[in-house]
């Protein structure tokens, strides 16, 4: 269709096929949607939650439920100082492949088992249990490392939900203090990025992402609600990162350090799950399962033999 070239170009932009694509309100539950029934995530979640045999389960969050983020102490300050210097004895390399914006470090096996162990547990465990209602297991893990900057090129620094299924988690452990390096996240609450949403920006192509909040809220009609909160070292954040949107904040005074999991349900315990091969590498591996369904059989038929030797 054309339009008279006389029209005002707002109004034009507002009729032109490309805007109403843009404003697709549908977008985001098409998205999720196509990792939960199409790739069949949410039936992997089903057979995990009646995996589950914990007693008493523990309850769901309801801050991590409701507002999409929370924030707890997941590593001592000795502990990420250690684990800072284990990391900086290495050399730091791209850890996800097609992408040359995540920089960080490998550790080995044993070492990463000893962490897990050490984060894993207390008011993590119990949150991200609680979230689930089933036991869970570490997808991928990621050691990352942020130079100063004054921005970023990485458009995860701009306000953004990552496409997955959408009950998923991630953890982000800061390694060092937030105010040594100025480095940070900041967290849009649930119900702003619905409202957003609404207006076709969560999972529209990268080109459009904004740092900008206000441009949000102006496209949202509505003030939004956001949250940046300062870390000590061991400090973490825990949230869903397919429905709360989120944006990192690029540190100008130091490199920032920091431990990211990403976290799914599971039928078994996240170190016998850890044990039978189920941790993905970004480096090599494609970042989600085109079959959840499928992978929870191989896991299942990984998980046989050990069970058997027990």
């Amino acid at each position: 269709m054309s339009f008279p070239s006389s029209l005002p170009s707002r109004l034009l932009a507002l009729l032109s096929p490309s805007y109403r694509r843009a404003q697709d309100a549908r977008r985001a539950a098409d998205t999720w949607r196509a990792f939960d029934e199409q790739r069949h995530y949410d039936a992997y979640l089903a057979r995990c939650r009646a995996a589950f045999g914990r007693s008493p389960a523990p309850a769901p969050d309801a801050e991590l439920e409701q507002h999409g983020f929370r924030y707890l102490r997941a590593l001592s300050a000795d502990a990420a100082a250690a684990c800072i210097a284990e990391l900086e004895a290495g050399h730091p390399q791209l850890l996800k492949k097609n992408s040359r914006h995540l920089e960080g470090f490998k550790l080995s096996d044993a070492r990463l088992k000893a962490l897990l162990d050490q984060i894993l547990r207390g008011p993590v465990d119990q949150a991200v249990a609680g979230f689930f209602s089933s036991e869970y297991l570490v997808h991928w893990a990621a050691f990352s490392l942020t130079r100063a900057a004054p921005e970023q090129e990485s458009v995860s620094f701009r306000w953004h939900c990552d496409k997955g299924p959408s009950r998923h988690l991630k953890l982000i452990v800061y390694l060092n203090p937030t105010a040594q390096h100025g480095g940070n996240t900041e967290f849009m609450d649930i119900a702003s990025t619905l409202a957003v949403a609404e207006r076709g920006y969560v999972f529209n192509k990268t080109r459009t992402r904004t740092g900008n909040t206000g441009q949000l809220a102006r496209l949202a009609g509505r003030p939004l609600v956001t949250e940046l909160r300062e870390r000590e070292a061991g400090e973490a954040v825990l949230f869903q990162p397919s429905r709360a949107l989120h944006r990192g904040i690029s540190p100008t005074r130091g490199s920032r350090l920091t431990a990211t999991l990403c976290l799914l349900p599971s039928p078994v315990r996240w170190d016998r799950a850890l044990q039978s091969g189920a941790l993905s590498d970004l480096a090599v591996d494609e970042k989600w399962h085109d079959d959840a369904l499928a992978f929870l059989a191989k896991l299942e038929a990984r998980l046989e033999p050990a069970t058997a030797g027990a």
